[in-house]
């Protein structure tokens, strides 16, 4: 996998950034809140949890990849959330909002009742909790709108669907991660339809 989440998100500015064990933290966007950031990008998963979760989860080889690079993300306030793996019996420490780990994929995916065989759920947008499903054999991935049984969009495979929605997204922020249009223009409406 060729993605640098990091690289990608640059054009932020650099405003109280900075990096812990936990995650990486890039542009403070204050006005939200005082912990707020625009984009928080976790460290990589543990090898020994990722290869439990792998094999429990079935994991295609491009999202076991991204999480031996980056265990999820919350990408643009929030608007973006990829899953990552969060060891099991671990302690929310809420007085210490750097130390909350991603949204749990195992978690997601036990909720996940559509071809849950077939499909893995690694992402769902703020605005409404719309999915982003891998076709675990084909690495087609899909985009579901909130309760809705049929795919809006598809992408060929995970790594086109991740840059797709990094470059849409970074053009509805500002340089300062201001959003620059209605909340409902952060899902997806410029892929190929199924």
């Amino acid at each position: 996998m060729s993605i640098d989440l990091l690289g990608l998100l640059e054009q932020f500015r650099a405003f109280g950034d900075f990096d812990n064990d936990n995650a990486f933290y890039r542009t403070l966007v204050p006005w939200i809140g005082p912990e707020a950031y625009l984009n928080i990008i976790y460290r990589p998963a543990p090898s020994h949890l990722l290869s439990t979760v792998a094999k429990k989860l079935k994991l295609p080889p491009p999202v076991s990849e991204f999480l031996s690079l980056y265990n999820g993300a919350k990408l643009f306030s929030g608007a973006l959330n990829l899953y990552g793996i969060v060891e099991p019996g671990r302690l929310l420490n809420r007085s210490d909002s750097f130390s909350l780990p991603p949204y749990n994929i195992e978690g997601a995916n036990r909720s996940w009742s559509l071809d849950p065989e077939r499909l893995l759920a690694i992402g769902v947008y703020q605005f409404d909790g719309s999915q982003v499903c891998v076709d675990r054999s084909s690495g087609q991935t899909f985009f579901f709108k909130r309760n809705q049984t049929a795919a809006d969009f598809s992408w060929a495979d995970f790594e086109s669907w991740l840059r797709d929605e990094i470059s849409r997204l970074r053009f509805l922020f500002d340089s300062e991660g201001r959003r620059l249009c209605p909340e409902s223009a952060t899902l997806p409406h410029r892929a190929t339809p199924q």
